[in-house]
């Protein structure tokens, strides 16, 4: 059975676009009403990209410092270079990002590492929350249409993010209405494979004086894919209120609709061997799925923020949200490790489908100050803050597991639909993270700075998987400390001690849960910046521990057939990591970043083979003096030799490959520009997917984007 496509992505891109042209009409409206003349001068609160980089961030601390002030590694992913690279979405951002690697589970699911450890850390301007593709939220689907840039801080992240892994944290920055003047841009993006992108971002004055300004966007997204019967829906719109309420207040208020469809979607991947051991060869376009396959996600997110700044320097912050998003899919797996498949009959493949709704629900709220204080006749800086977040969710689905197919070669989606038996409750929970965090940052002499910062997190768990409940809470106190040397005006060093936890939910021969594992992220490095700071550079060396790891026994837990675990030492990483990024000159920005790590676990073996331990990631764009109207650049991504270890079949290798970029923007009119963009420029064909299941990354493709501004 093909599930017919609905036409509600149509008709709401439509009514968006609609609703933006005819907000575009009556702030024109407004705008000419208005005496020009009585608009104030607006002040936008918050640092703005400047080419590849920002001066000052608040990232990792909160603090607002220059990025070689800061005693953790720091990537800025900045709205222009997410233009120039014609970045789409999350996936895309950290597929370029410095010490960021990434592998597939399938087609609509893909996870991201540091420093050899999962990232399920983010924040919305600075607002923390957790992300998770186990059940796919369609989290790393994330469209950047409605963020000005991205931050990665890496390492352990525990001082503003709570529970989470010693990898990193991702902070998306959203775009805010930040003109007093009627600005926007319309955008035509068409490219391989049949796609269509079109975006339209409008920002205006809603009053005389400019003091409260609004901004809406709106994107859609049509497009195939690389794999046959392959085809995704992506409907996107915005809107935010931002407000001056006096000359030191600001509040913002916004929502934002994110919605996906997706047909002819996989679940894991192709079999990668024959039962004979012997290697699968499938081509780029080949689908394993079936034709009634999709995944539907919608998320919708609202939000608030005000700050407010006093006359001593002092800052007061606080902002909410409210986010739930729906997930629906049907899906086909063709499983084979036990069964093998058979390369001259092709039996052996079971045709395992799994029918699911998902929801989840997370409300937080984040208030901090921060401001300077003086002590023994130096200035000093402090920050305090509360912090809640409370994470529902219920997964509910059903599954169809029959006797293997007669045979799956010659493969062509073609497969009867299951008679899906009732849905029923997979797994249910609530997740409640209440926590205080303070820092201070210490002038100890005119070139030595000491932050040192502490959270405490109220954790609790309350769920269900399956017919298993699970319910524990634990209090949790996570350090920060960092000390920053200025060498001179231009270079720095320091070095970081940070923490971070992660709950888990096994438990002991006495049946208590073990106590959250602890990470614990050693780092020290050199900084540099040039230029007023449009320029930074870093090189730093780390090591992240791993404590409390659950570790199997032979016993089992009283009154149940569960195995019983013990805490140990867990996995140890060290690596090194290089980055510079802004602009080297007048007109040429860059990026380049390169990282190298060794992840063991508590017996020597590596963990997650299937990533890369050393990436390279270069970018680069230049605009001639001579003639302004011309941008142009490229890239390369270079990853090392990766593979999976099958315990039936063997190892599967990925060699190292590398995949090599160019653009090129003409800007016609003062109004009017056009972009190419060339990705995968050698046609490299290479696995993006090796975990059990194969899967190809892009061949070669490219797109041309018209842009009018106003």
């Amino acid at each position: 059975m093909t599930r017919p496509a609905s036409p509600l992505p149509h008709r709401l891109s439509a009514a968006v676009l609609a609703a933006l042209c005819m907000a575009t009409a009556a702030s024109a409206f407004a705008a000419d009403a208005a005496d020009p003349t009585t608009l104030d001068k607006v002040v936008v609160k918050g640092e703005r990209a400047e080419g590849y980089s920002v001066r000052r961030t608040s990232a990792g601390t909160r603090f607002d410092l220059a990025p070689r002030e800061i005693p953790q590694s720091v990537s800025i992913i900045s709205h222009q270079r997410i233009e120039d690279q014609n970045l789409d979405d999350i996936i895309d951002v950290l597929a370029n990002t410095t010490g960021v690697t990434s592998t597939q589970s399938d087609s609509e699911r893909t996870e991201f590492y540091a420093r050899g450890f999962y990232i399920d850390n983010y924040q919305f301007d600075g607002l923390p929350t957790t992300m998770v593709q186990n059940w796919s939220y369609g989290d790393s689907g994330l469209d950047l249409a409605l963020y000005d840039r991205v931050e990665v801080v890496r390492g352990a992240t525990g001082l503003l993010t709570g529970a989470g892994n010693p990898s990193a944290s991702v902070n998306l920055i959203r775009k805010h209405a930040d003109s007093a003047e009627l600005t926007g841009s319309v955008s035509v993006n068409v490219g391989s494979w049949g796609r269509t992108r079109s975006t339209v971002d409008v920002t205006t004055p809603l009053n005389a004086s400019g003091s409260v300004r609004g901004r809406v966007i709106g994107s859609y997204l049509d497009t195939d894919g690389q794999m046959d019967r392959y085809h995704q829906r992506k409907t996107l719109g915005y809107a935010v209120i931002d407000a001056d309420l006096t000359p030191d207040t600001q509040l913002s208020v916004g929502y934002d609709y994110q919605q996906k469809r997706a047909t002819g979607v996989t679940w894991g991947g192709f079999p990668m061997w024959y039962a004979d051991g012997s290697r699968t060869n499938y081509n780029e376009a080949f689908n394993p799925a079936t034709d009634w396959t999709y995944w539907d996600t919608t998320t919708k997110r609202a939000f608030a923020t005000l700050q407010h700044s006093f006359a001593n320097g002092w800052k007061f912050k606080i902002g909410a949200t409210h986010d739930k998003t729906d997930s629906d899919d049907k899906l086909f797996y063709p499983y084979y490790t036990i069964y093998g498949f058979d390369k001259t009959t092709g039996a052996g493949v079971v045709p395992y489908s799994g029918y699911y709704q998902t929801e989840r629900k997370v409300n937080g709220v984040d208030g901090y100050i921060d401001g300077p204080f003086q002590l023994f006749g130096r200035e000093h800086q402090f920050m305090a803050g509360l912090s809640y977040n409370k994470r529902q969710y219920v997964n509910n689905g059903a599954f169809d597991f029959p006797l293997p197919m007669p045979s799956y070669l010659g493969w062509t989606g073609r497969f009867p639909e299951p008679n899906w038996a009732p849905m029923q409750q997979f797994s249910r929970g609530t997740i409640t993270q209440k926590a205080g965090y303070a820092a201070t940052r210490l002038s100890l002499a005119d070139p030595l700075k000491l932050i040192l910062g502490a959270r405490y997190t109220d954790y609790s768990l309350d769920a269900t998987e399956g017919t298993v409940v699970m319910q524990f809470s634990h209090k949790v106190t996570t350090p920060y400390a960092g000390l920053v040397f200025d060498i001179n005006d231009t270079w720095s060093t320091y070095a970081s001690y940070t923490e971070i936890f992660q709950p888990q939910t096994t438990r002991n021969r006495q049946g208590s849960y073990l106590d959250p594992v602890d990470g614990k992220s050693y780092e020290v490095g050199v900084k540099g910046a040039w230029f007023d700071n449009r320029l930074n550079a870093s090189l730093s060396v780390f090591r992240i521990e791993q404590d409390n790891v659950a570790q199997a026994t032979p016993d089992k837990v009283p009154g149940t057939g569960d195995t019983a675990y013990i805490a140990a030492r867990g996995t140890v990483s060290r690596g090194v990591e290089f980055e510079l990024n802004g602009e080297l000159a007048q007109g040429w920005n860059a990026t380049f970043g390169a990282s190298r790590y060794v992840a063991k676990d508590i017996n020597g073996k590596d963990i997650n083979s299937q990533l890369p331990q050393t990436s390279l990631k270069a970018y680069t764009s230049y605009t001639p003096q001579s003639l302004a109207e011309l941008t142009f650049g490229g890239g390369v991504n270079w990853q090392n030799r990766i593979y999976y270890a099958d315990a039936t079949y063997g190892r599967f290798e990925q060699d190292a490959y590398a995949l090599v970029s160019a653009f090129a923007r003409y800007r016609i009119a003062p109004q009017f520009a056009v972009q190419v963009n060339l990705n995968n420029l050698l046609d490299k064909k290479y696995y993006s997917q090796i975990y059990g299941y194969g899967a190809f990354g892009d061949g070669r493709n490219g797109s041309i984007t018209f842009t009018w501004s106003f």
